[in-house]
């Protein structure tokens, strides 16, 4: 084979071997994207501050945020209700989940905008508007899913507990051998 030949060879198993991702694994971003997501986020922190202990504003907030991500066809998140609120993501699921003092009417309504919020998620999920590793970190991290499989150990107690010396005694007492003149075996094993 003439040199030509080998490096043409080379050049197509190199082009060959190139990594090739899968498109929904990549990052998508149109030009302006950056632009938008700033502006969206700029608008909830340019929002008044609300008060948490007050039911009425806290709901009205929410819808508010909703309303803004469908008006600027934005997907709603955890982090930027909170944003919203004025509050940060810990906050706001420290209020769902250890609600002790606080007003049951904010706890409710945080509770039905996380469920609603849940309900976007597994909806995005099951129809593919979202990345699927993006999608599994964000359930286990906001809405409480994981990975786990529940093993339930059943103690299996052959003594039985509740029976006194003398009753083991006598349960067991058949399968104990015994040689041909009546009496126990040392060092024999049950079978």
């Amino acid at each position: 084979m003439e040199q030509k030949d080998l490096q043409e060879i080379g050049e197509t198993v190199v082009k060959t071997k190139k990594k090739r991702t899968r498109p929904d694994r990549q990052p998508q971003t149109d030009p302006g994207d950056n632009a938008k997501y700033i502006r969206h986020s700029l608008r909830l922190t340019d929002l008044p501050r609300v008060d948490m202990t007050d039911a009425p504003a806290v709901k009205k907030r929410v819808r508010e945020y909703f309303e803004i991500c469908a008006e600027e066809d934005m997907k709603p998140s955890v982090t930027g209700m909170a944003l919203a609120l004025g509050v940060d993501r810990g906050y706001l699921w420290m209020l769902r989940t250890g609600n002790k003092g606080k007003n049951p009417d904010v706890v409710n309504t945080l509770k039905t905008a996380m469920a609603l919020l849940d309900n976007q998620m597994v909806d995005y999920m099951q129809n593919g508007k979202i990345n699927p590793v993006s999608g599994i970190f964000l359930m286990k991290n906001n809405f409480g899913y994981a990975d786990k499989q529940e093993v339930v150990v059943t103690p299996n107690n052959p003594l039985e507990g509740d029976k006194d010396v003398a009753a083991l005694e006598e349960q067991y007492k058949a399968s104990v051998p015994i040689d041909t003149e009546g009496t126990e075996v040392e060092g024999a094993e049950s079978e």
